[in-house]
């Protein structure tokens, strides 16, 4: 397992004054390293690269459509409740870089007509976003800047809200660390379109915790992984409530020695009685070196759930060459088609139309032979 030991003093910053969230919170970070868990979570990821990250300047995320009504953005808010949305000992490294940092915090009180949209042009400051009851948002994520850099990102829905979050991840940054936090209360919906290609090291965190009942999360993940490159996804899903549903669908094709890392962990507490769960993860290898590492799991406490959930690895189909070959495309154009098709299975959302030519791009340069 991954040696996660602290590597630096954890220092409060002053705007931090909850209480329930500042009270050991030096002694519950460094007691959540330790935890068998965690090691295992960052097992195929050179932690100390994604730690090194926390002394690369940070700057404030390039906002737009935050004009419209209902929506404030606040630097370092006093009196903000994070005890019950920001857990150390669930991402105790997300916590660390929420103290590196000044806090961004977005409310939305009502539905919103246009997207929210975040452009990161470096390492950016922690956002929390919180959605009010009723309301509908689209959340937009893109990245500019090819820097080693990384982003953390809390979300809060209120009952019946519903939020559309699409990230398109493209950038070469040699470091890049994504993490995403989701608390979704009652009868709230989450769904995140996640379209990446890797780099030399890119890591995407995402914890989600359906907390009310009858709360949703939908996950669609579409990943390029191109020779000698490398994409770690972690991804856990706690089902807590009553009546608490997710889905998950994600398509990785990797390239003759690249590598991809796959960890979908689907948590049902002692009570989400009726909670319904499925998790696919689906990998294509192209050559005969490429690396790929899958791992679903489920932790169920309750005996009252429907879950499913499966991994494979494979090659393109030979009768699926052979059908489009024997129809006069040639064979490296018929690969690089079934590619496309399998991709795209898994693009939708907000950022769809820009996701299917950048994720496509790589394959011009793959060696389909």
């Amino acid at each position: 397992m991954a040696d996660v030991a602290v590597v630096e003093t954890l220092t409060l910053p002053n705007w931090l004054t909850d209480p329930a969230l500042r009270d050991e919170a030096v002694e519950l970070y460094e007691e959540a390293l330790e935890q068998p868990i965690q090691k295992e979570r960052w097992k195929y990821t050179r932690v100390k690269r994604i730690t090194g990250l926390r002394d690369c300047p940070a700057n404030r995320p390039e906002i737009s459509g935050h004009e419209q009504k209902g929506v404030l953005v606040t630097e370092n808010p006093a009196h903000l409740d994070l005890a019950s949305l920001v857990s150390i000992q669930r991402a105790p490294e997300a916590f660390a870089q929420l103290c590196k940092q000044p806090l961004l915090h977005i409310g939305v009180s009502e539905s919103l007509s246009k997207p929210l949209q975040l452009r990161h042009q470096s390492s950016s400051w922690p956002i929390i976003v919180d959605v009010a009851p009723n309301a509908h948002v689209a959340l937009t994520e893109e990245y500019d800047s090819d820097e080693e850099q990384q982003q953390t990102l809390w979300l809060r829905l209120g009952p019946n809200s519903r939020v559309t979050h699409a990230r398109n991840s493209f950038g070469t940054a040699a470091v890049h660390w994504q993490f995403v936090s989701v608390q979704a209360q009652a009868h709230s919906c989450y769904q995140l379109h996640n379209h990446a290609l890797a780099s030399p090291l890119r890591r995407q965190d995402t914890q989600i915790q359906l907390v009310g009942e009858g709360a949703e999360a939908e996950l669609n993940c579409a990943a390029m992984v191109a020779e000698r490159l490398n994409l770690d996804q972690q991804i856990t899903i706690e089902h807590i409530g009553v009546q608490t549903s997710s889905r998950q669908r994600v398509h990785n094709i990797v390239s003759d020695r690249g590598q991809s890392t796959f960890n979908g962990r689907i948590h049902i507490h002692s009570g989400g009685r009726k909670s319904n769960a499925t998790l696919s993860n689906r990998n294509i290898g192209l050559g005969t070196n490429a690396t790929i590492n899958t791992k679903p799991e489920l932790e169920i406490y309750n005996d009252d759930v429907s879950c499913a959930h499966g991994a494979t690895i494979g090659r393109l189909d030979d009768n699926h060459l052979f059908y489009l070959c024997s129809r006069g495309v040639k064979p490296a154009a018929a690969r690089r088609l079934l590619c496309e098709g399998f991709l795209n299975q898994c693009v939708d959302g907000p950022l769809a139309e820009s996701a299917e030519s950048a994720l496509i791009a790589p394959l011009q340069e793959v060696r389909m032979a």
